[in-house]
């Protein structure tokens, strides 16, 4: 779609809210095809900001202007330096842009004009607000309300958003305890069994690339130790490591052992708050990976159905069955693995509402220690589009209806939310949410989702999240990045590679080297 900008104004941001009412949408600043677009006039007076919208839909139009006054916005940007005129800007083109996309689509998206990745990060921020003699400017009923009524988020979305930024501050404050900094570290198996439909991860599953899985193995536990050298020698203190992908018990059970026992001849497992291995895929899951994983020191994994229909799991690439998960957990929790999270999705294509309620009935049967549900999410590089390439424009009232009933029915099931993030084009701009038992969250999502400690990462894929906090309180961030596919990380040159990213990481601490 094109999108014309007047004025000082964050395309990005822009881009962001077209996408609310125009979900797949694509940017160009050539664009040809003029049947869908908008238009943002910015226009400054001596005390705040205008912004006027204009959508066009197919020969349709519609626009809405909203005048912010600067310095009467709570929360955006809190944290930061932005210039007061900016933040209503900001908030000016939200407004305007919900309002147009209402009387142009007749939809008001649950999150009102909160487009980030971090929805609770508001909630969070107004909740820590303080005045100069250290008062607190916003109880949580004051937080919800601000949600509510200036950022026009749903009333349930916002009480959601507030309890979670609640359960987060908790897990916050434990990353600051001690002397020594704390962090995380992120290892990478980026491969699969099968590619799911809707998948957009590096992960490999052809049978040439899969060939790659020992000498990736190899380097990637060289790295591993390096990683581990480096935050001894620095003077961090591991908090949690969390083994991901791709699916890593895509590994053979030797494989599994070779990599965790890398880590446990370096680290004290017993001292960790959490050590997470994602088993996501069922039909990877065997006993005596279960049995190395706890023996190694492992206490967190995911193993996740993703939906309980058969069908369904077939049409989007998945190869294991209701059965399988069933083993699988089973498995799981004979062999002593303390914490298992299960992963739902809400919308899937071929489902309703009647079929992810019963989903959500048979996991809850299980009682598991975690249970989180996403939001059918599509992205421009999944295969499923080229099979149905109207997957944007369905309905989300199905959705919207299940992801209301799995949020009652887990609270009322003693499961509380502790983690939030979205993503774009998911359906009906919903949310993901990891609930849990009380002291079963999973620490590093939180962690990692908002930015209160550095994460280290290895392998292909992996981005190490740098996170310093100055002497004035404002937060530092650089990001370091791996190598993107595994064939171009093992092309790499070794050592050459491990000095440059441990130079990059010296000099955002201020370390000598």
């Amino acid at each position: 779609m094109l999108l014309t900008i007047h004025g000082e104004l964050n395309k990005y941001y822009l881009q962001t809210l077209c996408m609310l009412f125009y979900p797949g949408a694509k940017f160009a600043d050539d664009e040809t095809d003029t049947a869908q677009s908008a238009t943002f006039v910015r226009r400054d007076t001596t005390d705040g900001v205008e912004v006027i919208c204009t959508f066009e839909n197919h020969g349709e139009t519609a626009s809405a202007s909203r005048f912010i006054a600067a310095g009467a916005t709570h929360g955006l940007d809190a944290n930061s330096h932005t210039d007061p005129m900016e933040k209503a800007a900001k908030i000016a083109a939200g407004i305007a842009a919900l309002e147009a996309g209402k009387e142009l689509f007749g939809t008001v998206p649950s999150w009102g004009i909160l487009t980030g990745i971090r929805p609770a990060k508001m909630a969070s921020e107004l909740l820590c607000a303080h005045a100069p003699d250290g008062t607190r400017l916003h109880s949580p009923a004051d937080t919800r309300n601000i949600l509510t009524d200036e950022y026009f988020v749903n009333p349930r979305k916002a009480a959601l958003a507030v309890d979670i930024a609640k359960n987060e501050q908790k897990i916050a404050r434990l990353a600051r305890q001690g002397r020594m900094p704390t962090c995380s570290i992120y290892i990478s198996v980026p491969f699969c069994p099968t590619r799911c439909a809707y998948c957009s991860f590096v992960s490999y599953t052809s049978r040439r690339l899969l060939a790659l899985i020992p000498d990736y193995l190899e380097r990637l536990c060289r790295d591993l130790a390096a990683t581990l050298r480096y935050i001894k020698a620095r003077g961090f203190r591991l908090m949690t490591v969390y083994i991901g992908g791709g699916t890593p018990t895509t590994l053979d059970e030797r494989g599994l052992e070779r990599l965790l026992r890398t880590l446990f001849e370096m680290v004290d497992v017993g001292r960790l708050h959490e050590f997470t291995l994602e088993g996501g895929r069922p039909d990877t899951i065997t006993a005596g990976k279960l049995e190395t994983a706890r023996r190694f020191g492992v206490t967190r994994m995911s193993i996740n159905p993703q939906t309980m229909n058969n069908d369904i799991l077939q049409s989007i690439g998945r190869r294991h069955t209701v059965e399988d998960f069933y083993r699988a957990y089973t498995l799981a929790k004979n062999a002593g693995i303390k914490v298992i999270n299960t992963d739902l999705i809400a919308g899937l294509p071929g489902d309703d509402f009647a079929g992810f309620s019963r989903s959500v009935d048979r996991i809850l049967a299980l009682d598991p220690e975690n249970i989180t549900v996403h939001t059918f999410c599509v992205k421009k590089s999944a295969e499923i589009l080229k099979i149905d390439t109207e997957i944007y424009n369905r309905s989300a009232d199905e959705t919207v209806k299940g992801i209301d009933y799995s949020q009652v029915r887990l609270k009322n099931a003693g499961y509380m939310p502790y983690y939030i993030y979205r993503q774009k084009n998911t359906v009906g701009n919903l949310e993901n949410v990891g609930f849990a038992k009380k002291g079963t969250e999973s620490l590093y999502n939180v962690l990692m989702m908002e930015e209160l400690h550095t994460i280290f990462a290895v392998g292909a894929g992996a981005v190490t999240k740098l996170v310093r906090i100055d002497d004035g309180g404002k937060k530092h961030i650089e990001r370091v990045f791996e190598p993107k596919y595994p064939y171009e990380y093992l092309a790499a040159d070794e050592e050459a590679s491990r000095r440059e990213k441990e130079a990059q990481m010296d000099a955002f601490f201020g370390f000598e080297t």
